[in-house]
């Protein structure tokens, strides 16, 4: 009966120890799993219980080697252990807490087990908040923009089936006095066809605000960043615009308010010797009204240079409504008039009867596109 008992154990610890080898291998299989924390916890811990499994693997090996060596000394030797504590029931109890211990082992590593599995799966599906429709996941082939075009001269010449706004830059570098280049560009497609060249913008919401209150030498040259707020520079605007006749926009826009626009049809910029005169002709056209009609054959005027003889003679419009413009009495339209600090009298942006009194954020800007532009002539004078 003995030996049936011991040939038993033997067997039924060899299946546990094969099971719990199993156990070790599921442990330690690999699973794929996107919550990488989670799921290295889990297994750490499944590492930690199958180094448990081992220990007491161990000791039931030890304990069933006692009882065998103990049943061949009963059967060798009868009556050798006589003592009120047979060495045999205790090893037996032994061996009672061994497999104990051994399945409260396996019932947490089966736990453990299927928490990995359930933050497996809960990894794999998306949540409510993920699921996004159909046409909004799938991926898109998105057009490569590349902002640098050595063999183009100008914004217009721009792919128009990419339709990317942006800082370009054409040709070789063709830097002024303060390092700015001509052919750095800020190019928009705002409405059909080729992009425009944007020469004026203002009105973002960045911190600090760009100062438009410049000399006359700062708005010859231009300032300003061309991704945010700035000046193209009078200069550089005359270079493009003597070669071709090109056409103007204006966008105006106040805060949580339709963008309003205004076209003049021919636009010219006279040379700094005429003082950046301004020319506008053409039918009008826009959801604007016709402000700059006054200011036609205007020259520009600043803080430092050019008094309107209209005025005063200790006064200028620039002084009154600070910035550079083509003034004439002083304006009926002004769109980098100073803000912030020192704010003047009047609205930093003005345009005649558009969103007047409203203290609301306003922005602007002015771009120049070729009517028909002159093909393969990049070059550049007076």
């Amino acid at each position: 009966m003995m030996k049936f008992s011991l040939l038993f154990l033997l067997a039924w610890s060899c299946v546990f120890l094969g099971s719990t080898g199993s156990l070790n291998r599921i442990g330690n299989s690999d699973i794929g799993f996107k919550s990488l924390e989670e799921l290295v916890l889990i297994r750490k811990t499944l590492a930690a219980q199958a180094l448990k499994l081992r220990g007491l693997e161990i000791n039931l090996h030890r304990v069933l080697s006692k009882v065998v060596l103990l049943a061949d000394a009963v059967v060798q030797v009868p009556g050798r252990y006589s003592s009120k504590e047979d060495p045999l029931a205790v090893l037996s109890e032994r061996l009672n807490l061994l497999l104990e211990r051994l399945n409260q082992e396996e019932r947490i590593s089966t736990n453990l087990l299927e928490l990995k599995e359930w933050s497996t799966k809960v990894c794999q599906e998306p949540s409510p908040s993920q699921t996004l429709p159909k046409e909004l996941t799938e991926e898109k082939d998105e057009p490569k923009v590349d902002f640098y075009q050595p063999a183009k001269s100008d914004c217009h010449e721009l792919d128009e089936g990419v339709r990317v706004d942006g800082v370009y830059r054409f040709l070789v570098p063709e830097r002024n006095e303060v390092q700015r280049d001509l052919y750095e560009r800020y190019c928009a497609f705002a409405t059909d066809g080729p992009a425009w060249t944007v020469i004026q913008s203002r009105g973002g919401s960045f911190d600090p605000h760009e100062n438009f209150n410049r000399s006359w030498d700062e708005y010859r040259a231009g300032f300003g960043n061309l991704s945010r707020d700035f000046w193209f520079g009078n200069e550089f605007a005359h270079k493009i615009l003597y070669r071709d006749d090109h056409e103007l926009r204006i966008e105006l826009q106040e805060a949580g308010e339709p963008l309003d626009w205004a076209e003049y049809p021919l636009f010219w910029l006279d040379s700094e010797s005429y003082n950046y005169q301004l020319s506008v002709a053409g039918e009008f056209r826009g959801s604007l009204p016709d402000a700059l009609e006054q200011h036609n054959r205007m020259d520009f005027s600043t803080y430092d240079r050019r008094r309107n003889h209209a005025k005063s003679a200790d006064s200028t419009c620039g002084e009154d409504y600070g910035g550079g413009w083509w003034f004439d009495r002083c304006t009926q339209c002004n769109l980098n008039g100073e803000h912030g600090v020192h704010q003047r009298a009047s609205p930093a942006i003005i345009w005649m009867n558009w969103r007047t009194g409203t203290d609301k954020p306003k922005s602007s800007r002015m771009m120049i596109r070729p009517v028909n532009p002159t093909p393969g002539d990049n070059s550049d004078g007076d």
